[in-house]
């Protein structure tokens, strides 16, 4: 089964990994020239400075290796089995352009396969000097393979940087600087993917874009709009409606990507239209003594960098939580808190008692309870904010006996659309 909580036009989902059940993966496509377009995305990281270890990746898709579940929780010392609440997860999003043609680009199972949706990189904003302008420029919207490949990768910063940076310019404040010496501050920091940064290339060996809607978020002390790290700027996560006013504290760890949908074919979803979407995300969590400390965060800002309008769009985050053993688990939702949750069946996880198929690790009596939660939705035309407008599931197309037709997974685009828009599969609306 597979949850799919549409939250915003949003959603969520679940099911059973590829590797579990023996069937395809994904429906491959044809083979494409890779002349000038972008590699898939192959870098992954860990977000493990708390009690949970969750693998990250460049391509739109994360919390697995493309094999695995890797949101292991709790998070296990070296040698002690480690067991994993969730399969996968991804990004999906859909629309239409003024002309009413369909715009898909989604995720599932299609890193095991090479298929993908996405890739790495931020798209070319338009040059504002360009005749007519940016939304002229026919650059616009695009991205160059060397560009996606130096864009696979993922910037960190901890927070204890940040505490010593800040320590470090304001100690230098009161004695009357106007500035720090970049030698003496911590790389992570220094080499901030922020707006403006005249450091960046240095560390990094490549040119940040110049985009008047910014990159990662950070605290601008002096409110010039550039990140100056020698003039006591820093990073932060941006909150909307929270950022006139500085970080009382920060996360422990820090977490930068950006993926666009517009480097290659979509491949997952056989989408023919590109969104030509820019996803920039900050994963971050905090070390705590309470329940935050078996929490992580992940914030989106999409930004359309198509020349028309998106319309009728739908941001979805698809999940296939197996809680241990894939075999037992239930989803619902709490409408209120925009939440979806995935519990066991009984107080033993496994198929059998504690034991499970294919030999997975499970929590045996010692079952938690995994949340998925929209803290915030976007906001619509007059500036209010949006939750969860639909919770959508699909069903295991493999089981014996065969689920109905109509709610298995996803193949075109209009079928992605659809979960997207809380309908089943074939379009038909949920009935009680």
């Amino acid at each position: 089964m597979t949850l799919l909580g549409l939250c915003m036009t949003l959603a969520l989902q679940a099911h059973i990994g590829p590797s579990r059940d023996g069937r395809p993966v994904s429906t491959p496509s044809d083979q494409v020239s890779f002349r000038n377009n972008c590699d898939n995305a192959v870098t992954p990281i860990d977000q493990d400075i708390n009690n949970v270890r969750a693998r990250l990746t460049t391509g739109g898709d994360v919390w697995w290796d493309g094999n695995d579940g890797r949101y292991v929780v709790p998070k296990s010392p070296p040698g002690v089995p480690e067991i994993s609440s969730i399969f996968a997860g991804a990004v999906w999003l859909g629309g239409k352009d003024p002309g009413g043609n369909l715009k898909v680009a989604a995720q599932t199972y299609g890193r095991s396969s090479g298929n993908f949706d996405f890739y790495p990189g931020p798209l070319n904003p338009g040059d504002e000097n360009y005749p007519g302008g940016p939304l002229a420029d026919p650059r616009r919207g695009t991205i160059g393979r060397d560009t996606c490949a130096e864009w696979d990768k993922f910037f960190v910063v901890s927070g204890a940087n940040i505490e010593a940076h800040v320590r470090a310019w304001r100690s230098a404040a009161a004695l009357g600087e106007t500035s720090l010496d970049p030698g003496t501050i911590p790389p992570d920091i220094l080499g901030w993917p922020a707006r403006g940064n005249r450091f960046f290339e240095d560390i990094h060996q490549f040119q940040l874009p110049n985009t008047t809607q910014g990159l990662a978020g950070f605290w601008d002390i002096n409110g010039d709009g550039d990140y100056q790290p020698d003039e006591g700027d820093y990073p932060i996560i941006e909150i909307r409606g929270c950022l006139d006013k500085e970080p009382q504290s920060n996360p422990d760890q820090m977490i930068f990507w950006i993926y666009n949908d517009a480097g290659n074919d979509h491949r997952q979803t056989s989408s023919p239209n590109k969104i030509q979407m820019e996803v920039q995300v900050q994963a971050f969590a905090y070390q705590t003594n309470d329940d935050i400390n078996s929490m992580t965060f992940q914030r989106y800002k999409l930004i359309n960098r198509a020349i028309e309008q998106i319309d009728s769009t739908y941001f979805a985050m698809w999940v296939d939580p197996d809680l241990g053993c894939y075999t037992d688990d239930y989803v619902g939702c709490d409408v209120g808190r925009s939440l979806a949750y995935v519990y066991n069946a009984d107080q033993l996880d496994g198929t059998n008692g504690c034991t499970c198929d294919q030999g997975i690790n499970t929590y045996c009596d010692e079952v938690p309870i995994l949340g998925v939660d929209y803290f915030r939705g976007p906001l619509n035309e007059v500036g209010e904010e949006l939750g969860m407008s639909s919770f959508t599931y699909y069903n295991n197309g493999g089981l014996t006996p065969a689920p109905p037709p109509g709610t298995t997974d996803p193949n075109t685009p209009q079928e992605y659309y659809n979960y997207l828009s809380g309908r089943w599969r074939d379009g038909t609306p949920f009935t009680f």
